[in-house]
């Protein structure tokens, strides 16, 4: 598309980081695995990298400084009460955007690289966890907002349901660029580019022991 520029934009998404051993193997693999295999954007969940779970400012900090540019969430990410003045300030940091309005940060978020833009979006399955909207018609509902500013749209859709994250998949294909499944910290082997051109994997796995 038009916003892209003649090369390749190469985006890492990094599966769940748990607690602080997940947190010491991103610091140590992370920077020379963006090296090795130029990567422009990094993308990690971190709604376990607190220990006991859920997310505190210092894990977020340390993710950032191991060298990601953005952080996504999950069924964790409001767990920790020392959190929600930081999401309220830091815009890289996600919390699932179906939790609603009046809520503690943001659901979405824009990496600006200066020569392009990636528009990253938050989101928590239904099927076997809290109530709360439905991600398809806020998904919706951002990537309209988000389009305004880029072509270029990963979702980390962290959920328990194969066939929820695989009809999502299949409900924004051609619409994303990519949509990657966290939550379950089993990697599937079915990373694929579906008809409409997104590229989708039904779980990325975790960074943890």
């Amino acid at each position: 598309n038009g916003v892209l520029m003649s090369r390749e934009i190469k985006i890492l998404c990094v599966g769940d980081v748990v607690g602080s051993v997940g947190c010491e193997f991103l610091r140590k693999k992370l920077a020379e695995f963006k090296r090795e295999n130029n990567i422009d954007v990094c993308i990690v969940n971190g709604e376990n990298s607190a220990v006991g779970n859920g997310m505190l400012p210092n894990s977020c900090e340390h993710i950032f400084s191991s060298g990601a540019d953005m952080i996504t969430g999950g069924n964790h990410s409001l767990k920790r009460r020392e959190l929600f003045e930081y999401l309220d300030r830091n815009e890289s940091v996600l919390r699932p955007a179906n939790y609603g309005d009046g809520v503690w940060g943001k659901g979405y978020g824009i990496i600006d690289k200066g020569s392009y833009k990636i528009g990253v979006i938050s989101l928590l399955g239904r099927v076997w966890l809290e109530g709360h909207l439905d991600p398809f018609q806020v998904a919706d509902d951002i990537i309209k907002e988000l389009k305004k500013e880029t072509e270029i749209i990963i979702v980390d859709f962290h959920a328990e349901a194969t066939a929820e994250k695989k009809a999502f998949g299949y409900c924004f294909d051609g619409v994303v660029s990519a949509v990657f499944g966290t939550h379950t910290h089993i990697q599937t082997a079915d990373a694929q580019i579906l008809s409409g051109g997104t590229g989708y994997i039904t779980d990325v796995g975790m960074t943890g022991p």
